[in-house]
């Protein structure tokens, strides 16, 4: 009975702890990108919630990260197994990776988050749902998933490039919700 307890008073203190992580209901987000306010509303929000799976692309950023191939600053490849890729702060992660892998996905503002993986397709293509596989097994880090993505109709990702080139029904959905005001400076 007291590992029952135990169990349960675990899975609750985990469940309220992963609920910090999530946006709020009815949450819309506001960002500035030079002289644009872009103001991503809360059903938008709520769409890339359910349509953009962090672990696909965080996959694709640890591939990366291990090709020997890659010319990089650091020099050798990242050399930890996709747990410890993922634990990884970003001042290591980045020296791994190249362009256009430029942009921390495990940003603390929900706002930045969202307008990433909503403006940078050839980084965060990786991620949206519509892009790969269904069935891919996402901790095989040898799987290729963006090869056969879940919507038939797009085009799957080039293997022969670093950047995700393949179709983006569920990216453009979502970036299509989003509000937008140029500011004006007044004199």
């Amino acid at each position: 009975m007291r590992l029952l307890l135990a169990v349960l008073l675990g899975a609750l203190l985990l469940a309220a702890c992963d609920s910090d992580d999530k946006p709020s209901q009815g949450q819309s987000y506001e960002i500035f990108a030079g002289d644009t306010l872009i103001t991503i509303p809360a059903t938008a929000a709520a769409f890339a919630t359910e349509r953009f799976e962090l672990q696909a692309y965080l996959l694709r950023e640890y591939q990366v990260a291990r090709d020997p191939n890659l010319p990089r600053d650091g020099g050798s490849p990242f050399a930890g197994t996709l747990l410890e890729w993922k634990s990884q702060p970003w001042s290591v992660r980045q020296t791994f990776l190249i362009a256009p892998y430029t942009h921390d996905v495990l940003t603390d503002s929900l706002a930045l988050y969202f307008y990433m993986i909503g403006t940078y397709g050839m980084q965060f293509g990786y991620g949206w749902k519509d892009t790969f596989d269904p069935e891919a097994d996402l901790w095989n880090s040898a799987l290729r998933p963006w090869l056969r993505p879940a919507d038939s109709t797009l085009t799957p990702d080039n293997p022969g490039t670093l950047e995700f080139d393949g179709g983006l029904g569920d990216m453009i959905e979502y970036r299509g919700m989003w509000g937008f005001e140029l500011l004006m400076e007044v004199s």
